[in-house]
């Protein structure tokens, strides 16, 4: 029995953050009274180190729903000693911004390196696609190409020739 309560809490754990995430899809923000502060606690508790780096947002709009439980907001009086509560009418959803703040950081290394290889390696097929259509044919490319298929050939050859030395063995 005591081993099903052990196993069981991290999956109830898991389900309530499924549940409070996913009320916090839908409307931007986590509704205090929704929510028991055991379950809320829970629910942050669920996060896992992702979350934690890039779902700020989240967290901190169940740590509002906790902070709103404890000043009393759900409490059977809220109401009537909040006047302001009273006149507000339903609040908006807030529109999510973005995840991370604008950097002035320059582009990784990388990035530049992988661009100026994409870039020469699009100049190079540009030349010889130029010089393909206009039918130039330099020495040098003639000899290049001999001397390729003929590498070719003789590698071709030293491989037939291991087989067969495999074969008779």
């Amino acid at each position: 029995m005591l081993a099903f309560l052990v196993l069981a809490a991290p999956a109830a754990r898991a389900n309530i953050y499924t549940q409070v995430l996913g009320v916090y899809e839908t409307d931007a923000s986590v509704p205090p009274c929704q929510f028991s502060s055991q379950q809320l606690e829970n629910a942050l508790k669920g996060i896992d180190t992702y979350g934690k780096q890039y779902f700020a947002d989240f967290i901190t709009a169940v740590q509002t729903a906790l902070a709103d439980r404890a000043s009393g907001d759900c409490s059977p009086h809220s109401s009537a000693t909040h006047p302001a509560a009273q006149s507000q009418g339903p609040v908006p959803p807030l529109k999510p911004g973005p995840l991370t703040a604008a950097t002035g950081a320059s582009l990784p290394a990388p990035m530049v390196l992988m661009a100026a290889v994409a870039a020469v390696l699009a100049l190079l097929g540009a030349v010889a696609a130029v010089w393909w259509w206009r039918g130039w044919n330099p020495r040098w490319a003639a000899r290049w190409r001999h001397a390729w298929g003929e590498a070719g050939y003789r590698t071709n050859g030293s491989a037939a020739d291991f087989d067969d030395w495999l074969r008779s063995g």
